[in-house]
């Protein structure tokens, strides 16, 4: 079979090479063409049509400026799907350039079959899109179990085919930590962009610096793609905290307890079982949780609560995002013998159980192929 990917991102490069693997296993005489990074270049064993770095845009700003490049590389990309003539289309997250360029092309001109990997997250906001999805997809594969029955529900097939994180976990290592082997360490982890760091971290820091007193260990897991020289502005009076960079889950697997900013991070300190809260500062402050509050269509804004449908873990946003809240509940989840932190490690493992242990990618890569050998 021709597998056409479209990917857009770092993560949706990593994720999307994880699939190539698995469905050269699948189908050792697939051949592929993409839109995506180096990782899958490296899978594929050829070089993308476009680097997902030409069309890595942040903001609406950003976009507006940049819409003439933007529709000529996704002419390019549709130039390059009708030469390639696929047996499917395989888009990888990044709604917004498959919405406009690779759904309604794939479907209306080549009349491929178009299976979504990494749905976008339409039950949080911009849920009109689902008449897009029902439209032009054939089948949806999904990464958080929760959404099968929301995309199935309104008229999109979807399978739930695990989670990356969880291929990523199983790739480091198998065990879990017991609470007895955790170190007194307290982690932190900001985010993986500058202007999460700028918003978070000095509130992380100023929450927990006063406990190196009393012999707790503070550390900074770095983030990839940023570097030490980008978290230096902040630690000018706390030289002493390392940042480490490239073992974020064996710092996870260690810690006694972590503060998290929102988002893939905090589900993958849920697999690792380690007790957080879950931090998320931004411009706007008040108006930002007023706007979440009142206009998205979710109760919880970090993966642990939104998969268990719960507040499982504590969720600080905007301007309850500050040093004297987080200490508080931090606070509260130090001691071992404490309800909250028992309470908490105890939905972790239920998050662990949800999540299953087996590798996504093969999952996503028999579903794939099974769909196309039904087709045919």
């Amino acid at each position: 079979m021709r597998y056409f990917l479209v990917a857009g991102e770092a993560s949706g490069d990593l994720h999307a090479s994880a699939l190539i693997r698995a469905l050269r296993a699948e189908d050792p005489e697939a051949s592929f063409a993409f839109m995506g990074g180096d990782k899958m270049a490296e899978a594929a064993g050829v070089p993308p049509i476009v680097h997902y770095r030409e069309v890595a845009l942040m903001g609406i700003i950003s976009v507006l400026k940049h819409l003439g490049k933007l529709t000529r590389i996704g002419r390019q990309v549709q130039a390059a799907m009708r030469t390639f003539s696929p047996d499917v289309v395989i888009p990888v997250d990044f709604a917004d350039f498959n919405f406009r360029f690779i759904l309604p092309y794939a479907r209306e001109e080549l009349h491929t079959p178009v299976i979504y990997y990494i749905l976008p997250k339409l039950w949080a906001w911009r849920a009109g899109r689902i008449r897009t999805l029902r439209r032009y997809v054939d089948l949806g594969l999904s990464i958080l179990p929760f959404e099968t029955s929301y995309f199935t529900d309104r008229g999109l097939p979807t399978l739930y085919i695990g989670n990356p994180c969880v291929d990523a976990q199983l790739t480091y290592r198998s065990t879990h930590t017991t609470e007895t082997e955790r170190e007194q360490m307290l982690l932190l982890v900001p985010g993986s962009r500058k202007s999460e760091l700028r918003d978070n971290l000095p509130e992380m820091l100023e929450a927990t610096v006063p406990y190196t007193a009393s012999g707790w260990r503070i550390v900074i897991a770095g983030a990839p793609g940023l570097t030490a020289e980008d978290y230096a502005p902040y630690l000018t009076t706390h030289s002493d905290i390392p940042i480490l960079f490239g073992d974020t889950y064996g710092l996870m697997q260690r810690a006694h307890l972590a503060l998290v900013t929102s988002g893939t991070a905090t589900l993958e300190a849920g697999l690792w079982g380690v007790p957080m809260v879950v931090c998320y500062r931004m411009g706007g402050r008040r108006i930002a949780r007023y706007v979440f509050e009142h206009f998205f269509r979710v109760p919880y804004f970090s993966l642990v609560n939104l998969i268990l449908d719960r507040p499982a873990v504590p969720e600080l946003l905007a301007d309850r995002a500050r040093a004297t809240e987080i200490r508080t509940t931090l606070e509260a989840l130090l001691p071992k013998e404490s309800p909250q932190r028992r309470q908490q490690i105890q939905a972790l493992a239920e998050l662990q159980q949800q999540m299953g242990n087996e590798p996504s990618a093969p999952r996503a890569a028999r579903a794939i192929c099974d769909h196309l050998r039904q087709r045919h």
